[in-house]
């Protein structure tokens, strides 16, 4: 049996970077597409970037209920312009009356005969254009006896157009029930694929449910409408994204820190930093950065509860040298405001410090700060812990060092929690920073819970933030119930503790 040879389809951007990676490289050619959605949902904007992608072609853009003008200040006011991009305004006011008679008399006949459809292939003959767009292609509902008539002459206008070598997108309305029970229900069986807009609550998304032809990334992925048009956050998909690094284990420059570690943390490891507020547990994280700068490696820290310039003034005050850092391009600090950032937005930002910029190591301070700042603005009936388990897993496939400060409710209690449930499970190293108290004062002391990538040190030291930077003592081998907050020690040991 002899095989054939398989067709080379040629692919064209949508003219959204975001678009044209949720498919695989673009749209495929001479092919026809339906975008749906609400008013609102960014049809229109999605259209407009399509046919300006490319200023050296030809195209179209054809509008039943949308006045003209209005389509040409849109296209203006987001800078979304091509001098070959030609407009042909079939509102109904604006039609001659000879076409006009159309919404009033419609013929079951063919398509030569319908005197819309007529018009748009005489639009065709005159401009040749590579791109089309026809908003919305639903309208034509109104013009045909019968859906059987509504269906049958939209897939031979859509037939002849790209017959032409034209790529076509048209729209239509969502969110009706002529629309879901009609018009939306046969046009999406007659076209090649189908990218669904949404404008929710917890904000806007966009939805490639068919592609012919082509594979695509699933789901349903942030989007954006902005002064500049439509911005689209694909989905992470940590499977897609990992390279060959070197394993090595670095060090906190601590020489007490590292033998809690058993020498340091791995790279390209998740490492939880856990206690409650206040026992060090971000500047043990930067401390893990200064470090790294050290190396000659850049670090960025994303924080979601505090401004950059107040982690600066706390970094400063025990003599950390950020400002020297920062300076030299090892270190970048960015705040994250509550809700302006979805989970797809933060992590094309993650992904663009890493494969843009040599990040090695990345900090998240803290994941229920994350947690909080994000869930507003994710696509609804996703769980955000699964994004920060997609963001940790692409970081860990990149070879970057992750560093997730998670903050601990309780200061002292029976009942020990080291981190938050939803979140241990990503962690390969488990630090926890505990308060306890010893004859009325107030101490810290730090050890290490987990570490899936060798030995380390079980016993716990004495940590203490002085100006000078961090400092851990021995450990403390003779009192007992400190991860409880309320140690108590034998009488013949009760030196141990300094300053007892």
């Amino acid at each position: 049996m002899t095989r054939r040879t398989p067709v080379v389809v040629e692919r064209i951007s949508t003219g959204i970077a975001g678009l044209d990676e949720i498919t695989d490289g673009g749209l495929l050619s001479q092919r026809t597409y339906m975008v749906s959605g609400g008013p609102g949902s960014g049809k229109t904007t999605l259209c407009l970037h399509f046919l300006t992608q490319n200023p050296d072609e030809d195209t179209l853009y054809v509008t039943f209920d949308k006045n003209g003008q209005t389509i040409r200040w849109l296209s203006e006011s987001l800078g979304l312009t091509s001098p070959r991009l030609h407009f042909e305004d079939m509102s109904p006011g604006d039609l001659s009356e000879e076409i006009r008679s159309a919404f009033d008399v419609v013929p079951s006949s063919e398509l030569g005969l319908s005197p819309i459809l007529e018009s748009i292939c005489d639009a065709v003959e005159r401009h040749r254009p590579t791109r089309i767009v026809i908003e919305p292609l639903s309208t034509l509902l109104y013009l045909a006896p019968d859906s059987y008539q509504f269906r049958r002459q939209c897939q031979s206008l859509l037939n002849f157009l790209t017959d032409t070598g034209a790529t076509v997108l048209f729209t239509s309305e969502s969110g009706s029930a002529t629309f879901s029970e009609n018009a939306g229900g046969d046009l999406q069986f007659i076209c090649d694929g189908i990218v669904e807009l949404k404008n929710m609550r917890e904000g806007r998304s966009i939805h490639m449910t068919k592609f012919r032809g082509s594979g695509y990334s699933d789901g349903a992925h942030f989007m954006r409408l902005t002064s500049r048009g439509m911005e689209v956050f694909p989905r992470l998909i940590p499977e897609d994204h990992s390279r060959e690094f070197h394993r090595e284990t670095v060090s906190s420059e601590i020489k007490e820190v590292d033998d809690l570690l058993g020498g340091g943390i791995e790279r390209g490891t998740v490492t939880i930093v856990a206690g409650p507020t206040g026992v060090g547990k971000t500047t043990l994280g930067m401390q893990f950065l200064r470090s790294a700068a050290r190396r000659g490696e850049r670090s960025v820290v994303y924080t979601f509860e505090e401004h950059s310039q107040t982690m600066l003034s706390r970094c400063r005050q025990i003599n950390m040298p950020v400002d020297e850092m920062i300076e030299s391009g090892a270190l970048q600090i960015t705040s994250i405001e509550p809700m302006r950032y979805s989970p797809d937005e933060l992590a094309l930002s993650v992904r663009h410090e890493v494969e843009q910029r040599g990040v090695k190591t990345v900090m998240l301070d803290s994941s229920s700060g994350y947690q909080i700042s994000v869930s507003k603005l994710s696509v609804a009936g996703e769980e955000i812990i699964e994004r920060l388990h997609a963001l940790c897993r692409y970081l860990v496939g990149m070879g970057v060092t992750v560093i997730i400060v998670n903050e601990t409710p309780m200061i002292a209690t029976d009942n020990v929690q080291p981190t938050d449930p939803s979140i241990s499970y990503l962690g390969d190293t488990l630090i926890l920073l505990r308060y306890l108290e010893v004859r009325g004062e107030v101490r810290k002391t730090i050890g290490v819970l987990k570490k899936r990538t060798g030995d380390y040190e079980k016993s716990l030291r004495e940590l203490e933030i002085t100006g000078e930077g961090i400092r851990v003592g021995k450990p403390l081998r003779h009192l007992r119930g400190i991860l409880r907050g309320l140690p108590w020690y034998p009488f013949e040991h009760q030196d141990d503790v300094a300053g007892t």
